[in-house]
């Protein structure tokens, strides 16, 4: 299901998340920062398509997430549909000085939690060397769970640390 360059990128961003408070984390932080993104996203609108600029961008993603690994791009497909239906309808209520300051609050806090999860890890964000671990970091969130649940014994071979038990 996975392609050799997702193989490579998760394997990579794996070797820096083994604690489990920095995975407790990056499951508070990774989801703050993309939805505070995509609420962000919705102030704007794609000039001629009328539709904003977190649809748009997020289609992409999705896209993009569904050629390194089908089973979880199509996973996270459904997530961004459910957190772009949250962003409109939110950034809606909020209005545009709202998303700003929503968006911030977010945003920064979760940078911050990722990287007090990297204090306990001992060893420095993945994305520091390597800026396309950013969009393999909701995957990792995705294989991480799917592992957890007993799936996708190879992601948990790469993962290197987690006993794989069957269905």
């Amino acid at each position: 299901m996975a392609n050799d360059l997702f193989r490579r990128q998760f394997a990579s961003y794996a070797a820096v998340h083994r604690d489990p408070r920095n995975k407790t984390t990056h499951f508070i932080g990774i989801p703050a920062i993309v939805f505070s993104l995509v609420l962000l996203l919705t102030l704007w609108r794609v000039p001629g398509l009328g539709i904003s600029w977190a649809l748009a961008l997020g289609v992409l993603a999705v896209a993009g997430w569904i050629l390194l690994d089908a089973g979880i791009g199509v996973v996270l497909g459904v997530l961004m549909a459910a957190g772009w239906v949250a962003a409109e309808a939110l950034g809606a209520q909020l209005g545009g000085t709202g998303v700003w300051i929503a968006f911030a609050i977010l945003f920064v806090g979760g940078w911050i939690v990722q990287f007090l999860g990297h204090h306990y890890e001992g060893k420095r964000p993945a994305l520091l060397d390597n800026i396309f671990q950013g969009f393999i970091g909701p995957m990792f969130l995705v294989g991480e769970t799917l592992v957890a649940m007993g799936h996708r014994r190879d992601l948990a071979a790469l993962m290197g640390d987690h006993p794989v038990t069957s269905q």
